[in-house]
């Protein structure tokens, strides 16, 4: 178990050894990895300075199957590169593994953390790897390698993957000096960065944890003069590789990226890496730090952090792993089903959220098995590991715990970071702020630019309300909407929380019990000049606040003074409902609005401008959409003051 930085050459270890074996006349090497769009220079440097020739199975080159296959099983390759989820494909195992009679010269397992439910990047498809062990003859060589593993998590993987010897070395690197500046809201750090992003003939990384934050800043600094673009898991393969290849060459300032430009990406030169938000956990930030400064003198790591980085910290320990209720749910769908279930029959017939992550899981675990019609129950059983979940649940805590004392103490933060991963630092560092001095403001400069921000934040979290076009069955299953009955497209002003408007929407409907006017003449100009809905709305209605009764009524009376429009009260709350952010499953968020609301005979025929405070699953709005149209009036506009994130 190599366990050395990024950067060190772990993959020339193994290429080497390959070399080696090869020579020997030993098989081919397997390299199971979760990186292989990343891989790909090491790949070539392989080729070209070792004379290896390398093999990838993967989506994209499924035409190509057959004949890999066969370069494989007949040795005429000397590296073979598959991501963990491969090890779950039956015509893999039938087809390569089950048929490589002389087997594999060596096994590499790349970024081994990735199999320890300790690991800050745990998958659950790396469980595959210790069966692939099983199968292995006992004089076959393995290796894993990482740049992220603490004592607790070495442990583990020795512990998963027999046999192994730890190797470890100095983690820290050199060139990296390190700043922690605490910013407060979003909005003064997209100032700092409008301030004080480097600029020059080296680029860098600016890391966000979300995909939204992704798009935010990149339009922010664009806007600022700066030549960035986004980089993010959602782009196409073709798109994430021309935008490595800018940042490789230097032909951005920056890629606005979430760690989806992480393991894997090798740019010697990257001059700097900010990050916009805390990551949740110092090995995570180390990690991410890692792809700078790898062949300069000094390389920069700066990192934000506010008070809403601990809720998204939060909320992404929360969700790591399903509920029991989710797994539960699935099971009994797939058990009950007279055919094999795909992953969007699950998300239509359960009542479960995270579907995806619970089929992915029980998969891996034994409980369901792939076949090509769709997924099926196995005989094998399985019970919800609830000690376990929440022992990881409690060192996350701790680990976040961490980095928030990471992000207050006057300490040499680079002895910091090392402790957290038991390195071998002993004494302070001498480059990190807290040991010299800072080398970046601590905060911004031009006041101006921070109310630029928040109109930034304004005009950018305006967003699409799309229709639902099916709805549940009490009895089971779904049904179309008769198209009569959808809502129309709409708009929500803003997203939930965020500076500005999101953040007016939380301080009105928890703080001050009315929504500020700037809410009202921001959806007057959204509606007239951004959106104008045609047919246009001749009258306005709302869905009734139950948590603040007359919040809604008071604000929909409000903005149609100003549209000039008629404000009629005409939906009433007939039946208590649990809010649904409470609720996870579609199906049982649905189920809480059915029967909830009922329409009165003042409905108008006209088209109508529906409005309720803040939007997510968007039940209750198609609901009472569905039940105004019935009940005689014409197209419905769907307008929230807020969505919320997911």
């Amino acid at each position: 178990l190599l366990v050395q930085r990024t950067g060190w050459g772990k993959s020339t270890v193994y290429f080497i050894a390959t070399k080696a074996i090869r020579n020997d006349g030993g098989g081919p090497t397997l390299i199971i990895s979760p990186l292989l769009s990343l891989m790909r220079d090491q790949i070539k440097n392989a080729e070209k300075e070792l004379g290896l020739s390398a093999r990838t199975i993967n989506s994209r080159n499924e035409d190509d199957w057959e004949q890999i296959y066969e370069d494989i099983i007949e040795g005429d390759c000397d590296l073979v590169l598959v991501s963990p989820e491969r090890l779950g494909n039956q015509e893999f195992r039938d087809q390569v593994l089950g048929q490589m009679d002389d087997g594999f010269g060596m096994l590499v397992v790349d970024e081994a953390h990735c199999i320890s439910d300790w690991g800050h990047d745990f998958r659950p498809d790396y469980q595959r790897v210790t069966r692939i062990l099983d199968r292995l003859p006992s004089n076959v060589p393995v290796a894993a390698t990482t740049a992220t593993a603490n004592d607790r998590v070495v442990d583990d993987i020795t512990t998963q993957l027999p046999g192994l010897e730890p190797i470890r070395g100095n983690l820290v690197r050199d060139s990296l000096r390190i700043q922690a500046i605490n910013m407060g809201d979003r909005q003064k750090r997209l100032a700092w960065l409008a301030e004080n992003l480097p600029e020059g003939d080296r680029a860098g990384i600016v890391y966000c944890l979300t995909i939204d934050d992704v798009n935010r800043v990149t339009e922010w600094l664009s806007k600022k003069g700066y030549n960035v673009n986004s980089y993010h898991g959602r782009l196409d393969t073709d798109k994430r590789q021309e935008r490595e290849q800018m940042l490789l060459n230097n032909d951005v300032d920056a890629l606005v990226a979430t760690n989806a430009l992480g393991m894997g990406f090798d740019k010697p030169d990257l001059k700097y890496v900010i990050h916009f938000q805390r990551p949740q956990n110092l090995i995570r930030y180390y990690q991410e730090i890692g792809r700078a400064g790898r062949d300069l003198d000094t390389a920069d790591a700066v990192v934000l952090s506010g008070s809403d980085d601990d809720e998204t910290a939060e909320y992404f320990i929360e969700s790591s792993f399903p509920s029991a209720s989710n797994f539960e749910a699935v099971l009994e769908t797939i058990s009950d089903a007279e055919e094999p279930l795909s992953k969007w029959d699950l998300r239509i017939e359960s009542d479960a959220s995270q579907v995806s992550r619970c089929v992915q899981m029980l998969e891996v675990d034994g409980a369901l098995e792939r076949t090509d019609e769709g997924y099926v129950r196995t005989a094998n059983q399985w019970t919800y590991d609830e000690d376990k979940y929440n022992r990881i649940t409690e060192q996350r805590y701790t680990e976040l715990e961490r980095i928030q004392e990471f992000m207050r103490t006057d300490q040499c933060l680079t002895l910091f970071i090392d402790e957290q991963l038991d390195g071998q630092m002993s004494e302070p560092c001498g480059r990190c702020a807290n040991c010299t001095g800072n080398f970046y403001p601590q905060t911004v400069t031009d006041q101006s630019l921070i109310d630029e921000a928040v109109k930034h934040y304004q005009s950018s979290g305006i967003e699409t309300i799309s229709n639902r076009v099916y709805r549940y069955l009490e009895s089971g299953g779904r049904e179309k909407i008769p198209p009569e009955n959808q809502l129309e497209t709409g708009r929500s002003l803003s997203v939930y929380e965020e500076p500005g408007w999101g953040t007016a929407v939380r301080e009105g409907k928890y703080e001050t019990g009315q929504f500020e006017e700037s809410l009202v003449t921001g959806a007057v100009d959204m509606i007239e000049n951004k959106w104008d809905p045609s047919p246009a709305p001749t009258w306005i209605t709302y869905v009734p606040s139950e948590s603040n009764e007359g919040l809604v009524a008071d604000y929909a009376s409000r903005l149609a003074d100003e549209l000039g429009l008629e404000i009629v009260d005409c939906v009433q709350k007939v039946d208590d409902t649990v809010p649904q952010k409470e609720l996870s499953g579609s199906a049982e968020k649905c189920d809480n609005v059915r029967g909830a609301f009922e329409i009165t005979d003042d409905v108008r025929s006209g088209p109508v401008l529906l409005i309720d405070d803040i939007v997510a699953s968007r039940w209750t709005l198609t609901e009472v959409g569905r039940q105004l149209s019935k009940a005689g009036s014409s197209s419905v506009y769907p307008f929230a003051l807020a969505k919320r994130r997911g």
